[in-house]
């Protein structure tokens, strides 16, 4: 058989299979570098599929929060709601609390170691008779016939005399009442009333509040008094609030055991209408003690006897 012909020298054929070599090697290498980076790319996916995964997690945790947040909310307001008074009988239970608020409140205000027993805090008002046949022990106090407590007296001509060394005139006008004289006062009233065209009713409600029914009456106590200036007897109120006597007894009725009965801003509470003339002996120390905090007989009586 003929030998075949080489073209190529002995080492050109080694330094050919050298390189071959060489480049099987170098693709051995390459084949191996795209799979780690086959590896390497499948790897990153992953790890972003799973951040992907964590944040839509955790943006759902956020939204339920948010829900049951403004679940609780809505919650607490229908409960709020539904604790507001819806009816006439809750709100009057609401006032009726803030009405012993206030009575605890007044009750704070120590007042004088005194008794609804006591001769000199007895009442008399519409409504509050005094005891049927009450009759106090009385002494002359004016020579025009008025009577007034004997136990009050002293104090009231120690009052007088210091009205009269201040260069004032006190006159007494009326004292006390029998319950007779006070009911025909009162009928008397209420036939004027009648005549102005009132019914019976509402003649009966204005006299009340002028002159009340017997034993209703201030004057029924014997511890009650008009003083007027002897030169200027009328019970006009806006004439005697104008006068020097009625301004001297309003500063110091006080010191001597008086009281302005029915003040002015105290009408709805006393029942009867202003009475700048009318003075009520109570004793010193309660004089000063309602004088001081603005209170009336009544409601002292309202706060502390009730």
């Amino acid at each position: 058989m003929p030998q075949e012909m080489s073209y190529f020298t002995k080492d050109e054929v080694k330094e050919m299979e050298q390189s071959a070599a060489q480049t099987t090697e170098q693709e051995k290498n390459n084949n191996a570098a795209r799979r780690q980076r086959k590896t390497d790319e499948n790897r990153n996916r992953n790890n972003k599929n799973y951040t992907t995964l964590l944040w839509i997690v955790i943006a759902l945790v956020a939204v339920l929060f948010v829900l049951a947040m403004i679940i609780s909310v809505w919650n607490d307001k229908t409960t709020q709601a539904a604790s507001v008074p819806t009816n006439a009988s809750q709100a009057v239970s609401v006032d009726s609390a803030a009405s012993e608020v206030q009575e605890v409140q007044q009750t704070e205000l120590v007042g004088p170691q005194v008794s609804k027993d006591d001769w000199f805090m007895v009442l008399a008002s519409p409504g509050n008779p005094l005891p049927e046949g009450f009759d106090p022990e009385t002494e002359l106090v004016d020579s025009a016939g008025y009577y007034l407590d004997s136990r009050a007296v002293e104090d009231f001509f120690a009052m007088e005399q210091a009205a009269t060394d201040a260069g004032l005139q006190l006159k007494v006008i009326s004292g006390f009442r029998s319950a007779n004289r006070q009911q025909s006062l009162y009928e008397a009233q209420v036939q004027q009333f009648l005549n102005d065209g009132l019914s019976q009713q509402e003649a009966e409600a204005q006299a009340q509040r002028i002159e009340q029914k017997q034993y209703e009456s201030d004057h029924n106590t014997g511890l009650a008094v008009d003083i007027v200036p002897t030169y200027k007897q009328t019970k006009d109120a806006a004439v005697i609030t104008q006068l020097p006597e009625y301004q001297w007894l309003v500063e110091h009725a006080a010191e001597y055991g008086f009281i302005l009965r029915y003040p002015q801003d105290k009408e709805e509470v006393t029942g009867v209408e202003f009475k700048p003339w009318h003075w009520r002996y109570v004793g010193k120390e309660m004089a000063a003690f309602l004088t001081e905090n603005n209170l009336t007989l009544d409601e002292y009586w309202q706060t502390y006897f009730s």
